[in-house]
């Protein structure tokens, strides 16, 4: 992985985004871009008034700048950073600009939020995360950075073949010589003493993960997220990833997936 892309907001959650951004940077030796998507306000009156262009765009470099100048006096100034900033909605320009320039991997905040938020309206975060072609880590606020030794790996058997998110998380594996936990949430344990997997589908992981540490583990809950998150408290584990499927509207709205359900919950990075 050799090239990150970090949105901020400027808040405090994305500062903690960048501050894991620039630690995993530094590891990877890889370069770090500052990312700001601002939209252009129009001025109701008789005659519509648009303000200078060029402000805003110096007003969102300047803030970048002072970031970039933390970040090499914290980290160092071989740590490579770039700025950009872009004038449209944040999913939109980040996915473009992730696409266009071939982005490793995405590194967003993301920070809690209550029943409204979470099943209706979201976030950023979780809108990239479904709309994105590139990888994305959530990062929750009080995340801290710390060696990748124990990844959980919440798997459905499904997807398997030519994902990106099982590259990326391989990558990890390698880079930081860590241990997946192959993880498959059942609300019946029992059905599942000889597990009913396509044997293509598991071959197709297995031949996958051949060249790192693994181990397949079944466990009983009948909520996902809940399960996952009793097995990462328990086991201990550094990130969890995840695949995020496609919802139709009325799933969305009634039945939040259990991707966007963890980005809202999950205490260590999350990779979809």
């Amino acid at each position: 992985m050799k090239t990150i892309l970090v949105p901020t907001d400027f808040s405090d959650v994305s500062q903690n985004a960048i501050n894991y951004a620039s630690e995993l940077g530094k590891f990877m030796n890889a370069k770090i871009i500052l990312f700001h998507a601002y939209s252009f306000p129009v001025v109701a009156t008789e005659a519509l008034m648009m303000p200078e262009f060029s402000e805003f765009e110096k007003d969102c470099l300047t803030g970048l700048k002072k970031i970039e100048r933390k970040i090499h006096e914290q980290y160092g100034e071989s740590l490579s950073v770039e700025c950009v900033c872009k004038c449209g909605f944040a999913v939109d320009e980040i996915n473009m600009y992730a696409a266009n320039h071939k982005v490793d991997l995405i590194i967003m905040g993301m920070q809690g939020a209550g029943y409204l938020t979470e099943k209706l309206i979201g976030s950023s975060t979780t809108s990239l995360i479904h709309q994105s072609t590139s990888p994305v880590l959530v990062i929750d606020k009080q995340v801290k950075y710390r060696d990748i030794k124990r990844i959980a790996f919440a798997c459905d058997y499904a997807e398997i073949e030519n994902n990106t998110i099982l590259a990326s998380m391989i990558k990890f594996a390698k880079i930081f010589k860590s241990h997946i936990y192959v993880l498959n949430i059942v609300s019946d344990l029992e059905s599942f003493v000889e597990p009913k997997i396509e044997a293509a589908e598991f071959d197709k992981l297995e031949d996958a993960l051949d060249k790192v540490d693994h181990t397949f583990y079944y466990l009983n809950n009948e909520d996902v997220v809940e399960g996952v998150n009793h097995f990462v408290k328990e086991k201990d584990m550094d990130m969890v990833v995840m695949m995020p499927h496609k919802h139709s509207i009325l799933e969305n709205i009634f039945q939040a997936s259990s991707t966007k359900r963890m980005a809202f919950h999950s205490k260590i990075p999350l990779l979809a």
